[in-house]
C-alpha cells in the first residue's frame, strides 16, 4: 500500500448543485433472475448532460472532444463520479478513458465497480508509472489485488473494463485481460469513474448484467426494424433500452411493436402553434418539446407514427392535453384501418389540463406513455378507452392526481371494449393519487406490476365489468384499499394478486382467474420496488428517444409466473430498539408519568384535560382524536402513549416550561401549527411517532430546552421537519439545546433534519434520509456530530451554515451517501457523555424503515 492512498480521502466541501429532480436519479433496477446479459446502464453524454451521475471532488463537466465526453479537469486532488444502483451484483462495467494530465508521478485514472460510498469500492486504475492495478478501497485505504505492466500516455484513449462476478474480479485494458483477483468484501454496488491527481475524459460508459462482454464502444440504443405483420400477438424478445415493452411491444393489428416517429425527421417546437401543427401532421416524426408550452385547451390531436419527447426536465404542457384517437363514433365496433397508432409520449410535464392530460380512444393502438410527470387537472391523467389496446404506461410520476388512470369508458361500452383494452402499467409512482390507479372495465390481461403506491386516498386498483387484472410486485404504502372488485355501480371483474409488498396498508380483494400476458417480463422483489420507482420514475430521467439516451430499462425477460398466487412478499422486518438512549437519559433521566395513574382517553377534550393535570399520568390515547386547540399544553411528568396502530391527533402538543415528558406511538396528521413544540423544557423523549403532513414543524425544540431525545419517528408528506433553536437572535440558547436524533425516517421531507442553532453537542446518528433538499444544517456556532446515517437522494446531506445564519461546527463520520451530494464539515464537536451503540450505516435504511413510526411498538 502507498501512503498517498492509504490515507483517508478528503471529501472537499463541494456542493453538487443539483435540483431535487436530478438528485433523485439513480437508474436503479429491481433485478430478478436473468437468463442472459442485458444492458443495465449506458451513457455516451451526447445529450449534453451528466444526468444520473453524482460527482465528488474535482471539476466535472460534459465537454466536447470530438464527441461529447464526461471531463474531470482538476489535478490537485482525488475526484470521482458515481452512477447506477446499489442492488447491482454481477456485472461488467466498461468505459473509454483518456488521461489528459498527471499531476506528479504514480497518479491514476480509474473505473469503479460495486461502489458502497465515496471511499469504499473496487477499481481498475491506469497509473502514470505504466501499470494497471486492480484494487479495493475500504474507508479510504487501498488494497492491491493484482497489477500488470501497460503503457500509459497522456492523450491516448483506453477502453477499460471491470467484471465483477461473485468474488471473482477481472480487469481488461483494450480487450485484454491484465488483472484478476478474488475478494468478497463487496457483493453489490454502483459504478463510477475516478481520478487521483489527474485529469481525464470518460466516455461510452456501459454496464451489462452477468459479466457478459459489453459492446466495445459507443453503445447507442436503437429502435427495432419492423418485421412482417402477424395476425395474432406473439411474444417478442426483451425490448431493451429506449424501446417500448409490455403490451406496446406485442405485434398485432398490423403494427410490430411501438417505434413512434423513428425513421422520420426530428423537429423542435417551442410554441403552441408549432406543436399543434406538427403533432397532427402526417407521417413519422420525432417532436422535441423545448420548455413549457401553454396549450389553448382542452385537447389537441396526435396523429400516427409520432414520438413527442420533452427536452430536459422542464418541458411539457400546461392548460391542455393530448388526444390520441379518432373522433368518438359508437357505431364503430372493430378497429378501423385508419385508427391512430404507433405513438410515444416521453419525458413530458403535464399541468393544469382542462380535460384529460392524455386521452387514448377509438381503437388507438401501440401507444407508449413513459417517464412523464403530471400533477393536477380537471379530469384524468391518462385515460385509455373505446377499444384502444396494446398500450404501455411506464415510469410515470402521478403527483396528487384525483382521477388518475381510467381504463374503459363506461359500463355500457362493451361492444367496443370487450377483448381489447390490453394495457401494461409498470414502475409508475402513484404519489398521493386518490383513485383510478387504474379503474378497469372489460379489459382482459391488464397487467399492473412493479408500481409504487403512496398514501392513495380512496383506492388503488379496481377490477370491474368482468375485466381480468394481474396485480403483482407492487409496493403499497399507506393504502387502506390496495385493490378490489367492482366499483360504484360497476359489476365485479377478476383480479389475481401475487408477490406484492404492503406497508401500513389494508388487505386487497381478489377473485377469479386471469391468463398471463404473452410478453416476457421480470418481477423484482416487491419490497425493493419503492426504491426502484423513486429513483427512476418521472420526467428528467431519460433523454431523447432515437438518439444517444440512457433510460432506465426493464430487467431481462423471465417466464411469467403462474397465476396461482404464491406467498406474499413480506415487508422488511427488524426489531426496533425501544429503550431510551441519548440526551434524555441525562440530568436525572426521563420517566414521564411513571408512578402515577394510567388513564385512557377517546376524545380530544379528555386528552387536553389530562395533559394539563398537575399529577404524574400515563395517558393512553385510543382512536382518532380531534383536539380542542391548535396547540395543547402538556405539563410535567406525563407519558402520552398511542394505543395500537391508529391513535391519531389532528393538532399539536405544546411542551412548554415542563420537565419529564414522554410522547410515543402517535400519528399527527394535518396539524395547524406545530405537531410537537418543545420550549423552555427539560428531559423530553419523543419516540415512534408518525408525522404525516401539517402546517409548520413536525418537532421543534427551542428556547433553552435541553436533554431531549427524538428517536424512531417518521416524517412524511411534509417539508419543515425538525427545527432546533428559535432564531439567530436568541443567544440564550447557548449552553442548551442538547438533543439526540436517532433512527428517524425522514421520508421525502425537504429540510430541517434538524436545522441547528447554538446547540452543542447535538448528536444525529443512524437516521435514514430520503429525497431531501438538505439533511442536517449546523449554524450559529452549534456543534453537531453526524454519524452512521444513510443519505439517499439528498442534494446537500450536511450543511455548514444555512440561509442567513452563520456557520456552526459539524463533524460527519461513517455515513453512507447514495445518489447524494457531497457532505460539508467544519471544526470539532465535543464528545457526548452517554453510552450508545451505532448500527452500521449500510444497514440503517433497512433497520429504520422496518422500525420507525407509529404502530411499530406495543407499549
Amino acid at each position: 500500500m502507498e501512503s498517498t492512498e492509504t490515507r483517508r480521502w478528503h471529501r472537499r466541501g463541494l456542493l453538487i448543485a443539483l435540483g431535487a429532480a436530478v438528485t433523485a436519479i439513480a437508474l436503479a433496477l429491481g433485478m430478478g433472475a436473468t437468463a442472459y446479459a442485458a444492458t443495465l446502464f449506458s451513457d455516451d453524454f451526447e445529450d449534453g448532460n451528466a444526468t444520473g451521475w453524482t460527482a465528488s471532488g474535482g471539476s466535472w463537466t460534459v465537454a466536447t472532444d470530438g464527441s461529447r465526453v464526461y471531463r474531470q479537469s482538476g489535478t490537485s486532488s482525488d475526484a470521482r463520479s458515481i452512477a447506477g444502483t446499489t442492488s447491482w451484483s454481477n456485472y461488467s462495467v466498461q468505459a473509454t478513458v483518456k488521461p489528459t494530465a498527471f499531476n506528479g508521478s504514480n497518479r491514476f485514472v480509474a473505473l469503479l465497480a460495486r461502489v458502497q460510498s465515496n471511499t469504499s469500492y473496487y477499481y481498475l486504475a491506469l497509473r502514470s508509472n505504466n501499470t494497471v492495478e486492480l484494487k479495493r478501497l475500504t474507508g479510504g485505504s487501498s488494497t492491491t489485488l493484482d497489477t500488470a505492466s501497460v503503457s500509459v500516455s497522456v492523450g491516448t484513449t483506453y477502453t477499460l473494463r471491470l467484471d465483477v462476478n461473485g468474488s471473482n474480479l477481472q480487469g481488461y485494458v483494450n480487450g485484454t485481460l491484465l488483472a484478476e483477483g478474488t475478494d468478497s468484501q463487496y457483493a453489490t454496488g454502483r459504478i463510477g469513474v475516478a481520478t487521483f491527481n489527474a485529469s481525464a475524459n470518460f466516455d461510452n460508459v456501459l454496464v451489462s448484467s452477468g459479466g457478459v462482454d459489453p459492446t466495445p464502444t459507443n453503445p447507442t440504443p436503437t429502435n427495432p426494424t419492423p418485421t412482417p405483420t402477424t395476425p395474432t400477438p406473439t411474444p417478442p424478445t426483451n425490448p431493451g433500452p429506449n424501446v417500448a415493452d409490455g403490451w406496446a411491444s406485442v405485434n398485432a393489428w398490423g403494427q410490430n411493436g411501438t417505434t413512434g416517429g423513428a425513421g422520420g425527421p426530428t423537429v423542435t417546437v417551442t410554441s403552441a402553434s408549432q406543436f399543434i401543427t406538427e403533432a397532427a401532421s402526417a407521417g413519422p416524426k420525432i417532436i422535441q418539446v423545448n420548455g413549457m408550452i401553454a396549450l389553448p385547451g382542452p385537447m389537441h390531436e396526435v396523429s400516427s407514427d409520432k414520438t413527442i419527447v420533452g427536452v430536459g426536465a422542464n418541458s411539457g404542457f400546461t392548460g391542455g392535453g393530448l388526444n390520441i384517437g379518432l373522433p368518438i363514433d359508437n357505431a364503430v365496433t372493430a378497429p378501423p384501418a385508419n385508427a391512430v397508432h404507433n405513438v410515444i409520449l416521453r419525458n413530458l410535464n403535464f399541468r393544469d389540463w382542462a380535460d384529460d392530460a392524455v386521452n387514448v380512444q377509438m381503437f388507438s393502438h401501440h401507444v407508449w406513455v413513459d417517464h412523464n410527470t403530471w400533477t393536477t387537472g380537471v379530469d384524468g391523467g391518462v385515460d385509455v378507452k373505446r377499444g384502444s389496446s396494446y398500450v404501455t404506461i411506464s415510469y410515470n410520476h402521478a403527483d396528487g392526481t384525483d382521477k388518475n388512470m381510467l381504463l374503459g369508458h363506461d359500463d355500457d361500452n362493451a361492444a367496443q371494449d370487450v377483448g381489447r383494452l390490453k394495457v401494461s402499467y409498470h414502475h409508475n409512482f402513484f404519489d398521493n393519487t386518490n383513485q383510478r390507479n387504474p379503474r378497469i372495465r372489460f379489459g382482459d390481461q391488464v397487467h399492473v406490476y412493479s408500481n409504487y403506491y403512496l398514501n392513495t386516498g380512496n383506492y388503488g386498483v379496481a377490477a370491474t365489468e368482468d375485466s381480468g387484472v394481474i396485480v403483482e410486485g407492487n409496493y403499497f404504502e399507506g393504502v387502506d384499499d390496495p385493490y378490489h372488485l367492482g366499483e360504484a355501480s360497476s359489476g365485479d371483474g377478476r383480479l389475481v394478486a401475487r408477490n406484492n409488498c404492503f406497508v401500513n396498508s389494508g388487505a386487497g380483494q381478489t377473485g377469479g382467474s386471469v391468463t398471463d400476458p404473452p410478453y416476457a417480463y421480470t418481477i423484482g422483489t416487491a419490497c425493493d420496488t419503492k426504491a426502484t420507482v423513486l429513483a427512476q420514475a418521472g420526467v428528467g430521467k431519460v433523454g431523447v428517444p432515437g438518439g444517444p439516451t440512457n433510460p432506465p430499462t426493464t430487467p431481462p425477460a423471465t417466464t411469467p409466473p403462474p397465476t396461482t398466487p404464491p406467498a406474499t412478499t413480506p415487508p422488511p422486518t427488524s426489531g426496533p430498539q425501544t429503550g431510551l438512549i441519548g440526551w434524555a437519559t441525562q440530568n436525572g433521566g426521563t420517566t414521564g408519568g411513571a408512578g402515577g395513574q394510567t388513564v385512557t382517553v377517546t376524545d380530544g377534550q379528555a386528552l387536553a384535560d389530562a395533559l394539563e393535570s398537575s399529577s404524574p399520568l400515563t395517558i393512553r390515547v385510543q382512536g382518532s382524536l380531534s383536539l380542542p386547540d391548535t396547540m395543547n399544553d402538556v405539563r410535567s411528568n406525563k407519558t402520552v402513549l398511542g394505543v395500537g396502530t391508529n391513535a391519531t391527533l389532528d393538532n399539536g402538543l405544546n411542551v412548554s416550561s415542563a420537565t419529564n415528558v414522554i410522547i410515543r406511538n402517535l400519528t399527527f396528521r394535518g396539524w395547524d401549527d406545530d405537531a410537537i413544540n418543545v420550549q423552555g423544557s427539560r428531559n423530553v423523549w419523543i419516540d415512534h411517532n408518525t408525522f404525516d403532513g401539517g402546517y409548520d414543524g413536525a418537532v421543534d425544540v427551542k428556547r433553552e430546552s435541553d436533554f431531549v431525545t427524538v428517536s424512531w419517528n417518521r416524517v412524511t408528506n411534509h417539508t419543515k421537519s425538525m427545527l432546533l433553536g428559535h432564531d439567530d437572535g436568541h443567544t440564550a440558547d447557548v449552553g442548551h439545546l442538547r438533543v439526540t436524533y436517532h433512527h428517524n425516517w425522514f421520508d421525502g421531507s425537504r429540510e430541517r433534519h434538524p436545522r441547528v442553532r447554538f446547540g452543542d453537542p447535538v448528536h444525529v446518528f443512524n437516521n435514514y434520509y430520503f429525497g431531501a433538499d438538505y439533511g442536517v444544517a449546523s449554524t450559529m456556532g452549534a456543534g453537531v456530530l453526524v454519524e452512521g446515517n444513510y443519505f439517499e437522494n439528498v442534494t446537500r446531506p450536511t450543511a455548514v451554515g444555512y440561509a442567513e445564519s452563520d456557520p456552526g461546527d459539524l463533524v460527519e463520520r461513517n455515513n453512507v451517501f447514495v445518489n447524494s451530494g457531497a457532505p460539508e464539515s467544519a471544526g470539532d464537536v465535543a464528545a457526548v457523555p452517554y453510552p450508545y451503540t451505532a448500527d452500521a450505516a449500510n444497514s440503517v435504511k433497512s433497520v429504520v424503515t422496518a422500525g420507525a413510526g407509529a404502530g411499530r411498538i406495543n407499549p
